[in-house]
């Protein structure tokens, strides 16, 4: 019995964490803050970013979900880059040499991917765009992902 309490115990506290963390409602100093974000940044559909990856656009697709995020909605591209959020600032200068390149910053619902596109701005590159809506919005529009 005692075998089989603490483990459960343990699952109990942390998704307790977890969910007090992740699914915690956002405050209003908050809401404001992801708007102004939102609307700071340059931004770009689904279906727009298919068509131009379709044309053969060079378009360096920029992955901020945590690792663990990944194989539960999948990748946009193969050749997607990915740098956490938290390690944006740390890893985009070795990760993302040419400051010019065409840039589209996706997560899974687009939201942390705005607030990156804009440090990107801020950081000296020059052409990013957030994808709207995230992974979210390119599975619904039906559009495929793939196993990271």
């Amino acid at each position: 019995m005692k075998k089989r309490l603490l483990p459960s115990l343990l699952a109990a506290a942390a998704l307790s964490i977890f969910a007090n963390s992740t699914f915690a409602a956002p405050t209003a100093e908050a809401k404001a803050l992801i708007q102004a974000e939102m609307k700071k940044a340059q931004h770009i559909t689904a279906g727009e970013l298919n068509k131009a990856l379709t044309e053969g656009k060079n378009i360096v697709l920029l992955d901020v979900r945590q690792k663990s995020e990944r194989p539960i909605m999948g990748a946009i591209s193969a050749k997607d880059v990915h740098i956490p959020r938290g390690f944006l600032e740390i890893q985009a200068y070795s990760k993302i040499k040419d400051r010019d390149a065409e840039i589209v910053v996706f997560c899974g619902k687009g939201i942390r991917s705005a607030f990156a596109a804009n440090t990107l701005n801020e950081m000296g590159y020059k052409n990013v765009k957030n994808l709207k809506g995230g992974v979210k919005a390119w599975k619904e529009a039906g559009l495929p992902t793939l196993k990271p």
